[in-house]
């Protein structure tokens, strides 16, 4: 029963029968998206989130167009966890579902804050030629929030010292419809 009610949570907000933030325009297609046939999707990146930033982004893609990210100070075995098994850990859940898309050579991502009436933070990475991957985006759109913590969000529409995402592989991956 809770798996039924889970699945019917995460189809209301993904399909739009709930309310979400206008400028979340993705829509899960629940469709292989060819991203696998690109880069290794079997596992997480992590990037740095800036120039000077001490933070970094943790993050995963699935086949059907899910995308799974965490941002922190450290990448710590509770964390990795979380991205393998989805333990029941408290820090299980914060990281944040959202959807990706692909534009040529882009991932273009959006994921929801879902504090106050929601925030979409937007984050983009180009697949380079050695099928690596940088962020070349993290922003979100400060008309569209009202939470004042996210309007001076530290973000950038074009990344001045893109760095490329390690990648780590993972035997299993968290599974988005498990409970």
């Amino acid at each position: 029963m809770k798996k039924i009610l889970f699945i019917l949570i995460v189809a209301v907000v993904f399909h739009g029968c709930a309310s979400y933030p206008k400028n979340f325009t993705y829509r899960y297609q629940k469709e292989d998206t060819g991203l696998g046939q690109l880069i290794d999707i079997n596992g997480y990146y992590v990037s740095q989130l800036g120039c000077d930033s001490t933070f970094f982004s943790m993050f995963m893609f699935y086949p059907d167009g899910l995308f799974l990210i965490a941002t922190t100070s450290r990448i710590t075995p509770e964390l990795i966890d979380c991205f393998e098994n989805d333990s029941h850990s408290k820090i299980c859940k914060y990281p944040l579902w959202g959807i990706y898309k692909l534009e040529g050579n882009l991932i273009k991502t959006q994921v929801i804050r879902p504090e106050g009436s929601g925030c979409v933070i937007f984050r983009d990475y180009r697949i380079l030629e050695d099928k690596s991957l940088v962020n070349v985006s993290d922003y979100v759109e400060p008309q569209h929030t009202n939470l004042a913590y996210m309007i001076n969000y530290p973000s950038f529409l074009n990344n001045e010292c893109e760095k490329r995402a390690l990648f780590y592989p993972l035997k299993k991956k968290r599974n988005f419809f498990r409970k």
